[in-house]
């Protein structure tokens, strides 16, 4: 899935604001990505929201070990940032609906748009 996220409208804002820490760096991000369907295997638009706030540390005084730093530049690239944050929102089942009844376990006919024979006679012999 990693190699194949391609998120489309992407539109969010970043804010920025200088601590004594480093920079924080808040964002809000929305986008679409194409997805399928884990019932009926339909593809879909499934829409993301990701909200983050992250803490960029000086160079010369790191926060943590593993915190992020601002390069000796001072430019930053929120690129790599967003698209994880963007990641993680990503449901392990994406469903194109709630509701998806999926596909008969026979024929393989997507249930969403009718009634197969196979689902016919189970339908008759729970009545």
């Amino acid at each position: 899935m990693a190699d194949e996220f391609d998120p489309s409208e992407l539109r969010g804002l970043i804010r920025v604001s200088r601590t004594p820490q480093g920079v924080l760096a808040q964002g809000v991000f929305n986008t679409t990505i194409k997805a399928e369907c884990v019932r009926c295997l339909e593809g879909f638009n499934k829409p993301l929201r990701t909200v983050f706030t992250e803490l960029y540390s000086y160079h010369s005084h790191p926060t943590t070990d593993n915190s992020m730093v601002i390069p000796e530049d001072g430019n930053v690239d929120f690129a790599p940032l967003v698209r994880e944050f963007l990641l993680l929102e990503v449901p392990i089942k994406l469903l194109c609906r709630e509701d998806c009844i999926g596909l008969c376990s026979v024929c393989g006919e997507n249930l969403n748009l009718t009634t197969c024979e196979h689902q016919a006679q189970l339908i008759g012999r729970e009545a």
